[in-house]
């Protein structure tokens, strides 16, 4: 089954990455240009959707420029954190493993990159 992984560039640029399967460490590295990655889990309340953001996990020690619209949907209006460089967008669903990040399909990628589209980051 097609997926759709919403890449949020640091410029603010919305990319789509399209896959068939849950993605690897070594992709997620290749995408997102780091050697290690840290994923937060998020709930959008509005939307009723769980997501992730993958994003560079040392990003702090690189000059990479801060993404504002990843920031906001992190959560920097509750406690002032940033992110830098491109983030990856996922959604969260529960197996019996446990909670894994895949892409979504088509309709919900429409929506949440519309929600993307509309943050606001003046702020920041």
């Amino acid at each position: 089954m097609k997926q759709v992984n919403i890449l949020l560039k640091s410029n603010g640029e919305l990319k789509r990455i399209i896959t068939d399967k849950k993605m690897s460490v070594n992709e997620y590295t290749d995408i997102l240009n780091c050697d290690y990655i840290d994923i937060k889990g998020l709930k959008l309340d509005e939307l009723n959707l769980n997501i992730s953001l993958v994003f560079d996990d040392e990003f702090l020690f690189t000059d990479k420029a801060i993404n504002k619209k990843a920031s906001v949907l992190f959560g920097y209006k509750q406690h002032e954190e940033v992110l830098c460089g491109d983030v990856l967008v996922q959604k969260d669903i529960e197996t019996p493993e446990g909670i894994i990040a895949v892409g979504f399909n088509e309709e919900e990628a429409t929506v949440i990159e519309a929600y993307i589209e509309n943050l606001k980051y003046e702020h920041l």
